[in-house]
């Protein structure tokens, strides 16, 4: 009760941080935190880190009330006065307290708001939070923890695990599966229809896109990002545990993302496409449908995947294809402009040679 107690408060003591993350108290252990910040721009009252000993000196001059570090940087002397949390890994525990300050911002209220609409025989659990103007549909479960934000809409008989974070305006459409701890930024819609038509003459008829979507747990999806759900009723498009996309990607029907897979901005996945796991896709790469990309293979930046990838390589260019390969391809192509000019040279080299062979040839004669 202390320690959930501390969590709830809009400050803590040295003390209790130290207790929440795992760490040992250097100097005042009643030193009061109410914020997170990096060194230079650290004020009193929070709390900053420093995780590299070359940056040590920096500690004596942030104006931070506390600062997180390891016993390396221990090692090189903490200012007189200055608290300190001794951590075993103080970037990692910066997260650590980085996330009680964020859940404690997150969470304005347990409960369903007033103007909330909640439809049929939904299944919330405890200690969710509902904000404003949420709509949530029929047969809709919510996981214990979960903060369902202002404007967000669940579809009929999707599932939202626990201790997810929908922030406003996200999108969860009818039988999409959400697993625990799912962060979903503002905008993305999850579960739109596939991009599916039939040309028809001079037309062309949609095709009805029924499967879904799954995400795992632990994933996290951008700003306004988009994933289709599958064509067919027994398909799913799936994100796998632990994937992180940045914001501004586009997720097609039937896509198969593995665990711990990074995707970052601008990324689209044409569909069908599998990801198998710890892919890296990197800002403005791109892939065409219905291929598949090995595991621990890094996609680089504005990469145009057209054909499978082995596992464990690093692609680039367009059309993609190994790194070094593409490097070598991209210095000739950087030579092209003075090849041109010196063939040009050649030419009229040729052209001076051939007139001034001509009067001798006739001479000859």
């Amino acid at each position: 009760m202390r320690l959930q107690s501390a969590i709830n408060r809009p400050y803590k003591t040295l003390a209790e941080l130290a207790d929440l993350v795992g760490g040992s108290v250097v100097g005042d252990a009643t030193t009061t935190i109410s914020g997170v910040a990096g060194i230079r721009e650290a004020k009193q009252g929070e709390v900053t880190f420093v995780a590299n000993p070359k940056y040590a000196g920096e500690i004596a001059n942030t104006d931070a009330s506390a600062v997180i570090v390891g016993h390396d940087v221990a090692a090189h002397r903490i200012p007189d006065g200055m608290p300190a949390l001794l951590v075993e890994d103080a970037y990692l525990t910066f997260v650590d307290v980085l996330e009680v300050f964020a859940v404690r911002k997150r969470r304005s209220h347990i409960g369903v708001h007033p103007s909330a609409v909640v439809g049929d025989g939904v299944s919330i659990g405890d200690g969710v939070s509902i904000q404003a103007h949420a709509v949530i549909g029929d047969r809709v479960t919510i996981g214990d923890g979960a903060v369902v934000g202002p404007l967000v809409f669940i579809g009929d008989d999707a599932r939202v695990g626990c201790g997810c974070l929908l922030y406003p305006n996200v999108t969860v459409r009818e039988e999409v599966t959400v697993g625990d701890r799912v962060i979903v930024h503002s905008g993305a819609v999850i579960g739109s229809d596939g991009f599916g038509f039939a040309k028809v003459s001079d037309s062309h008829r949609k095709i009805p896109q029924i499967g879904t979507v799954i995400v795992e747990d632990d994933v996290e999806i951008g700003a306004n990002v988009t994933v289709d759900r599958a064509t067919m009723t027994d398909g799913a498009t799936v994100i796998g545990r632990g994937t992180k996309i940045d914001n501004l990607v586009q997720v097609a029907h039937n896509v198969r993302i593995g665990e711990n897979c990074l995707i970052v901005s601008l990324v689209g996945l044409g569909g069908s496409t599998e990801l198998e796991h710890n892919v890296t896709l990197a800002g403005q790469a791109g892939t065409a449908g219905h291929l598949r990309i090995g595991a621990n293979t890094t996609i680089a930046a504005k990469a145009g995947v057209t054909k499978d990838v082995p596992p464990n390589v690093f692609y680039s260019g367009f059309p993609a294809t190994d790194h070094a390969t593409d490097l070598k391809q991209q210095a000739s192509g950087r030579r092209v402009p003075d090849l041109i000019h010196e063939v040009r040279a050649l030419q009229r080299r040729v052209e001076e040679l051939e007139r001034d062979g001509e009067p001798r040839a006739r001479s000859d004669t």
